[in-house]
């Protein structure tokens, strides 16, 4: 996979869709998360992105992935239309380059406490600063359709593709600071006792959310990124 360098200080993995498959920060500048302290609906958060990065001195450009929640996993017709109203504020901010979004992103449905509305959780940007670690932000990736052999399977299908777009970018397990999974809480349970063959998954430390992914039919969801600082608004 070619990458393509963003205005913003990062390089990010085309896809045909509404994000990137992920993002690196490139010589000179670092990867920050920024965390919402409760779930913001979109169009509130997509001001709030507007006004740290202003705070931060730091162009939109800057913004390189968005974290996501919505009340429940959508219809393949009900994501596209969700995607029309993500996708023309990204535009607008100038973050379509060479005709893909720049951004990373993980959507997801939260099991526990779902929001009412499409919310966003976190987003990510970069800083100018020096640093000999890279920073970076893989886009959640669900399990790939046709995969058999139950969860074990799904987990090491999803943890190659993190790795394959990992490799793209120039980056890998070694600069992780943590892996993110979403399942059920029955899917949990399966996992934990599995534990000990995801090596590369779990040693840089694991969120579990129990959220689907946003599109039915889907079971699993893991993402996984490298970052140089996280604050929470």
């Amino acid at each position: 996979m070619a990458t393509i360098a963003s205005p913003g200080g990062f390089r990010f993995l085309p896809v045909d869709g509404p994000f990137s498959a992920g993002v690196a920060a490139e010589p000179g500048f670092r990867i920050v998360r920024v965390q919402m302290p409760t779930d913001t609906a979109l169009a509130a958060g997509f001001r709030q992105v507007e006004r740290t990065l202003t705070a931060a001195g730091r162009p939109l450009t800057a913004l390189c992935a968005m974290e996501l929640r919505i009340p429940e996993p959508l219809t393949a017709d009900g994501f596209e239309g969700f995607n029309r109203g993500y996708v023309a504020q990204h535009e607008a901010w100038g973050l379509r380059i060479d005709g893909h979004l720049s951004a990373a992103r993980t959507n997801v449905a939260p099991e526990v406490n779902p929001p009412s509305e499409p919310c966003l959780h976190a987003f990510c940007h970069t800083v100018e600063a020096r640093g000999d670690r890279p920073t970076f932000v893989i886009s959640g990736a669900p399990e790939p359709p046709g995969t058999e052999g139950g969860l074990p399977a799904y987990w090491a299908a999803m943890a190659q593709i993190m790795e394959e777009r990992m490799t793209a970018l120039m980056v890998g397990w070694e600069f992780a600071t943590e892996s993110c999974f979403y399942g059920t809480r029955a899917d949990h349970e399966v996992f934990g006792a599995d534990l000990g063959h995801f090596g590369e998954l779990v040693r840089p430390g694991l969120r579990w959310f129990f959220a689907r992914p946003p599109v039915a039919g889907l079971r699993l969801e893991i993402d996984v990124r490298g970052l140089a600082a996280e604050t929470w608004l």
